[in-house]
Order: structure tokens, then sequence, then C-alpha cells
């Protein structure tokens, strides 16, 4: 009796979880623009810079300040898990135009309508620049803003590690961009209301 009783409320309490799971997003794109400030140059003072070099000789250390742009398309295959992957270009210094393809798993959190994510990112790099094998690791925190039926908003705060030639810089910054996704009941807009 004591089984039943066990296996009775295990049922109960998955089949209640399931109906306040967020259902999955099924394929999505997410273009977005970032911005961010180098921390190694905050650290750094300007006297190191001044003997670095790689600022003396190549006059291509990083800037205090870099931007980029992204897009990442991926499937959501389980409510809470997405893996993505796309193209990456940065702008770091002169000469530093770096374009990366980019490896992007990602976590969603359902506290409110609205998820949370966090998305994990490896790039490593596509092009002749400045600096050649220059690759990245990143960690990005924000939310998804419903929009409608199949679009959201994504805007949140990532933290990047860039190895740039014999340079390792680390940069934190903002981002804002949408996603299209391919299932019309992922967030509140498409809910139906049957």
């Amino acid at each position: 009796m004591k089984k039943i009783t066990l296996l009775f409320l295990l049922m109960s309490i998955l089949a209640f979880g399931q109906k306040l799971k967020r259902p999955a997003m099924g394929f999505y794109f997410s273009p977005e623009v970032s911005a961010g400030f180098n921390l190694s140059n905050i650290i750094k003072s300007n006297r190191d810079k001044e003997t670095d070099p790689n600022y003396i000789y190549n006059n291509n250390y990083p800037n205090d300040f870099s931007y980029g742009v992204s897009a990442v398309a991926g499937y959501n295959f389980i409510p809470n898990l997405a893996l993505g992957g796309g193209l990456k270009y940065t702008y770091t210094a002169d000469n530093f135009h770096t374009f990366y393809a980019v490896i992007q798993p990602k976590i969603l959190f359902n506290l409110d309508d609205d998820p949370y994510f966090v998305d994990l990112t490896y790039g490593f790099q596509l092009n002749d620049s400045a600096v050649n094998n220059a690759d990245f690791w990143g960690v990005k925190a924000g939310t998804l803003l419903s929009f409608s039926k199949r679009l959201s908003q994504q805007a949140g705060f990532y933290l990047e590690g860039q190895q740039l030639g014999n340079t390792g810089v680390v940069f934190v910054g903002a981002f804002y961009g949408i996603t299209l996704f391919s299932n019309k009941n992922y967030n509140k807009y498409g809910k139906d209301t049957d």
C-alpha cells in the first residue's frame, strides 16, 4: 500500500509539474548587438601599457571600449536547455576586426512569464586580422521579454575573455537583441486560450 501511495504521489507531482512547465521554443534565431569595456585596461596602468611590446611595436593594444554583432541559430529541445551556433564580429582595436564561429548552449529558467537565461559561449576565429587563432569564452545572463507570438526581445549583461595573439583581455558589457522562434505557443502572447 505504501508503494502504491508513493507511486501515486510521484505521478501527481510530475503531472502537476508538467502543467506549469514552459514549452520549448523549437527552432530559434537570435541576432544581437553588444558593447562593453575592457576590464584588462582598467586594471592595467598606462605605464604597463607603455612598456608592453605589443602596444609599442604593433600599436594594436585592445581599446578600452569594444562592440560587436552576432547571430545564433539553434534548437530548444527541452524546456530548460537549448543548443545553438552562429557567427560573431567584434571590434577591439585598429585592425582587430575579428569574425568568430560560435557554439552556444543556453540554459533557461522559468521564474515568471518571461524566462531568464544564461548562455555559455565559445568562439574561434575564422578570418585573418592583426592576430590569427584568436578565441574567446563568455557567459551571458539576461531575460527574454515577450513581444509577439513568435518574437521576444532579449537583453542582459555579459563577461567575455578573449585571447588575441599574446594578449589576453576581459570585457564586461551589455547586449540587446531579438529572438524569433518556431513554437507560436512559447510565450504569453501565443498561449492558446481554449
